[in-house]
């Protein structure tokens, strides 16, 4: 994908997280089945070694309070690109028991965006980064992201990933907006991108990307992240989001479904 390609995607998404922040805030209060699923898989802290966890791309922080239902002690950073957002984690947050909360705001787009996480960055137990990556225009910046969030986890520590499945569903493909309408065409986009409309409390388009469970697997690889586990849950069809659990250690054997550019990749992380 060329910069300018990629500069106009990212362009869209911003403007669309600013529009739509407040009804986008209340339509994510739910604790759907996916996120209680993490729940019983993510490690537990104790009163000595609270759990270090770091949510990437945090929204409002529903985590954070999913969290603190477990009654374990959590130190928690959340990280997002909204400033809106971030404002309403902070509310919702502000009266949690047992995490405690950190918010920074920094744009995954923006190469050395860890670095607004602390000088060193700080390392985690785990990092999830949740229906994120599929907003992240072009393949090298998604594999440079997920080479980041592993940086970020300790020793053998957890990274979780979800992706919006939403190429699978003839409801969410009956949606798709024609490029023209953001002025570009579809040989200047990836495989497996899309514009979709939002219609809750205001209008909005947004730039989304399906990662499927090859491109969610290489990611990982190439970032020396092992598979651990792998499920499929929510939305009406129960499937609408893959979420993929790894562990930090040694890349297995690389797929290199596109070749040498995917090699190149996996060697900077």
């Amino acid at each position: 994908m060329d910069p300018t390609t990629r500069t106009r995607l990212l362009a869209i998404n911003r403007a669309f997280y600013a529009a739509v922040a407040e009804p986008f805030d209340q339509t994510r209060r739910v604790w759907p089945p996916g996120k209680r699923r993490l729940l019983e898989l993510l490690p537990h802290g104790d009163a000595g070694h609270p759990l270090r966890l770091a949510d990437i791309g945090c929204g409002n922080g529903r985590l954070a309070e999913m969290l603190d239902s477990r009654g374990t002690p959590v130190d928690y950073v959340g990280v997002d690109a909204g400033p809106r957002l971030l404002a309403l984690a902070r509310e919702h947050c502000a009266g949690l028991a047992h995490v405690r909360t950190r918010f920074v705001q920094a744009d995954l787009a923006t190469a050395g965006w860890a670095d607004g996480l602390g000088d060193p960055a700080p390392v985690f137990d785990a990092v999830v980064c949740l229906a994120t990556l599929q907003h992240l225009p072009s393949f090298d910046l998604r594999a440079a992201v997920v080479c980041d969030l592993a940086r970020l986890v300790a020793g053998d520590g957890w990274v979780v990933l979800s992706a919006w499945q939403f190429l699978t569903s003839p409801r969410f493909t009956a949606k798709l907006i024609p490029w023209e309408s953001a002025g570009l065409s579809a040989d200047q986009v990836e495989p497996g991108d899309a514009l979709l409309p939002w219609a809750q409390g205001v209008s909005a388009v947004r730039y989304v990307h399906q990662i499927d469970h090859a491109e969610m697997q290489w990611l990982a690889e190439a970032a020396g992240l092992r598979w651990v586990d792998h499920f499929y849950a929510d939305g009406k069809e129960g499937n609408l989001n893959l979420y993929g659990v790894f562990r930090k250690g040694s890349p297995q054997r690389r797929r290199a479904r596109k070749g040498q550019r995917r090699e190149e990749i996996g060697g900077r992380c």
